[in-house]
């Protein structure tokens, strides 16, 4: 695969985590799960996004808020 293949396949992989972490914290927090707090999961690095997934049944809309300032 060329670099630009890698990096738009790694692109995508990133967006779809993003879309599956909000897909499942919307189901846990429902209407506590703002657009505002969708929208910054989908602006967040990959850092915060694996910290997210890793803690899904523990974390608490506090500390997603605080993890998303």
């Amino acid at each position: 695969m060329t670099k630009i293949g890698t990096s738009l396949f790694e692109e995508g992989v990133e967006e779809g985590e993003k879309e599956l972490t909000i897909k499942i914290l919307n189901k846990r927090f429902g209407r506590r799960l703002t657009k505002e707090l969708k929208a910054k999961i989908r602006a967040a690095d990959k850092k915060t996004i694996d910290y997210i997934g890793d803690n899904l049944l523990e974390i608490t809309i506090e500390e997603l808020k605080g993890l998303l300032k």
